[in-house]
């Protein structure tokens, strides 16, 4: 499978479903660009679902990192959810799990933004 993407708003937030591989910039060139215009226009709140994300390298982690830096640069924040399987053992390993603000399920995701 290669890589797909999903973006909707929920109350006042941006969900980016990364779906298949994230594994080389060409995949999510679309993406990034998309993000961007969102976090720096409409919306700086952002949660990403991991959920159907199946591989992740370097790449994928670059574009995460550099999301979050981007919508805290612009009073915003950027949550995870649905780590799972290889994924979060990755996250688990490399300590990412201490840097990102990580839910179980998009629910829970949204209600951080309404605090």
């Amino acid at each position: 499978m290669s890589f797909k993407f999903e973006i909707k708003e929920k109350d006042n937030t941006t969900v980016l479903s990364l779906i298949g591989k994230v594994l080389t910039d060409e995949s999510i060139l679309n993406v990034k660009q998309l993000m961007n215009s969102h976090i720096e226009g409409k919306n700086s709140n952002i949660i990403f679902n991991f959920s159907q994300l199946t591989h992740i390298n370097s790449t994928g982690i670059n574009f995460i990192m550099k999301s979050l830096t981007k919508a805290r640069i612009h009073n915003g924040d950027l949550v995870l959810f649905g780590i799972c399987g290889t994924i979060e053992n990755l996250f688990k390993i490399t300590k990412l799990n201490e840097i990102y603000t990580i839910y179980t399920s998009e629910e829970e995701a949204v209600n951080h933004f309404k605090k």
